[in-house]
């Protein structure tokens, strides 16, 4: 019955997925779980912009320019709401299901004309409760769909102007001021041309061109504000590679057990069954070689959780629709896809109530403070990691990421580090400070007027 529905080609299917998408998720939105660690910092974030704080010079944070802007928007919006953010979050992955099936009819990709892969692209990016969070991964791989679909453009010889290839290279560059490891998918795209295009340095130096034009206008826009050193050390050096996973390896295998056993057979199968055209290898081959790009770009960049394999759905999506539809046996095929949507979604719902062993999501949210029940409704500043206050709490410093505000309180002997942190107290006043890392004394020493407006108790400073 599902196959038999999706399989055809008729756009108004792309309304039954939506609706079909809706159904299986509405658990999800039903019985929430918490803001993971990073909803509760893309809070965070968008409540200190709209406060009026700068982004890297009146907020220290790594994350990517578009993103924290977005960020801000969203808070704007919609406050702190966890129940909007999923309902966008769903939203986008159903657009980028659909687009990419319509990216494969357009560029007959498939010898059918079918809007499955739509549905197998939302069943995929429903595997884990977290994929519905509006992370920086949900927003770039939505970019880079735009550059996969201009690749395309480019391999198929009947199409080929400069203004496809600047634009892969514009899209690739997008998506890195989302989340700059998406970097990584310039150099494979660059590659995947040489492979497959007689791509000459022209366009190799067009391709950088598109990649290099989003940053260098952020780059003005910081250089007019004199900032562009601190949007380098806050993004550019301050990003993170070779990050610790925030799930263990074993728990995201078991999660995506049932896609990568699909994958594998779909392999098999296109290798012995498939009768492509030329054109369609070449775009198999591709699908193939952005997997292994994505597969590189989580190895490099770590922080290895579910919402960050999205970039994986395409190329599994691709290939899974693939293998039901070179199924000769229709009822073999149909069976073949309820197992998959049905494992898939009781996995997904299994693992969100901790019903299977082996997957722990427990490194996904931020550990509880110990200060909860004596610090709620204030401006924080936090010297240190503890994002648990955040909860019920507002950032109270620009020093939001310690990790790259140590370097200025250890510092304090440079005089431009004693006027930033003079000025983010004036501006910001916060509450309460928690001194985990022990710095407040030297604070005070460089900016004795300090004293007069804090109390200490223990590591805590609480304001007058």
């Amino acid at each position: 019955m599902l196959l038999r529905v999706f399989r055809l080609n008729d756009p108004y299917r792309l309304l039954g997925i939506f609706l079909l998408l809706i159904l299986v998720s509405l658990g999800y939105f039903i019985d929430p779980v918490e803001a993971t660690l990073v909803e509760l910092k893309s809070m965070v974030i968008g409540e200190m912009l709209n406060d009026g704080n700068a982004l890297y010079s009146e907020l220290f944070t790594s994350t990517a320019p578009l993103t924290a802007w977005f960020y801000g928007w969203i808070e704007w919006l919609f406050g702190r709401s966890i129940l909007a953010r999923h309902i966008i979050a769903l939203i986008l992955l159903f657009f980028q299901g659909a687009f990419f099936a319509i990216l494969l009819i357009n560029n007959k990709a498939q010898n059918e004309s079918t809007y499955l892969p739509a549905l197998i692209f939302g069943v995929l990016c429903l595997f884990s409760f977290d994929m519905l969070a509006l992370t920086p991964e949900l927003l770039g791989a939505t970019v880079l769909l735009f550059a996969l679909n201009n690749l395309f453009k480019e391999v198929e010889f009947r199409i080929q102007r400069d203004s496809i290839v600047l634009n892969l290279g514009f899209y690739i560059g997008i998506a890195s001021l989302i989340v700059l490891s998406y970097t990584l998918f310039l150099p494979g795209s660059l590659a995947i041309l040489l492979l497959f295009t007689r791509i000459s340095l022209r366009k190799v130096l067009l391709l950088l061109f598109g990649f290099l034009l989003p940053h260098a206008l952020i780059m003005t826009l910081y250089i007019i504000k004199g900032d562009l050193y601190l949007l380098w050390h806050n993004f550019y050096s301050g990003s993170k590679w070779f990050v610790t996973n925030q799930m263990p390896f074993a728990s995201l295998v078991y999660l995506s057990a049932i896609p990568l056993v699909y994958f594998v057979f779909s392999l098999i199968m296109l290798n012995r069954e498939a009768r492509l055209t030329k054109y369609q290898s070449q775009l198999l081959q591709i699908m193939f070689l952005w997997l292994v790009v994505a597969v590189i770009e989580i190895f490099l960049a770590g922080n290895m959780a579910p919402h960050r394999v999205i970039t994986y759905a395409p190329p599994l999506a691709y290939f899974t629709s693939h293998l039901l539809l070179l199924i000769r046996r229709k009822w073999i095929s149909e069976m073949l896809l309820w197992i998959f949507c049905a494992g898939i979604l009781a996995t997904g719902y299994l693992a969100r109530y901790t019903a299977i062993p082996g997957i722990t999501y427990q490194q996904l949210f931020c550990k509880e403070s110990p200060y909860t029940s004596q610090i709620s409704g204030k401006r924080v500043f936090v010297m240190g990691s503890d994002w648990g206050l955040y909860k019920e709490n507002r950032a109270g410093s620009y020093f939001l990421e310690w990790e790259l505000s140590s370097e200025i309180f250890s510092g304090l002997d440079y005089f431009e580090n004693v006027v930033l942190v003079n000025r983010s107290f004036e501006m910001e006043n916060p509450d309460v400070i928690i001194d985990q890392a022990g710095k407040m004394p030297e604070v005070l020493n460089r900016i004795p007027h300090l004293r007069q407006q804090y109390k200490q108790q223990d590591i805590l400073y609480i304001r007058k």
